[in-house]
């Protein structure tokens, strides 16, 4: 029992990591891409592709942590099985 629990525990840091990493990039990219000429109101020095990179952190961390305790847990869970 304390094997699932440390593969989740370990796959959801390593999916947070990834998530953080790769969902800032992508918003970097998409909001420089589309997003480098607008200025966000009432924020003088946010330019709106450091919004978006913002943006994709979140939404990084939110769809690939989860989804990194649940590779972590079928790995584990491959060596319980016999042949």
């Amino acid at each position: 029992m304390s094997k699932k629990i440390l593969a989740s525990i370990l796959g959801g840091l390593i999916g947070f990591f990834i998530g953080a990493l790769g969902g800032g990039f992508l918003g970097l990219v998409i909001g420089g891409t589309f997003f480098g000429w607008i200025e966000v109101p009432n924020y003088p020095y946010m330019p709106g592709y450091e919004l978006a990179a913002y943006i994709g952190f979140i939404l990084g961390v939110l769809i690939v942590t989860p989804l990194g305790v649940i590779i972590a847990l079928k790995i584990a869970g491959r060596s319980d099985r016999k042949v």
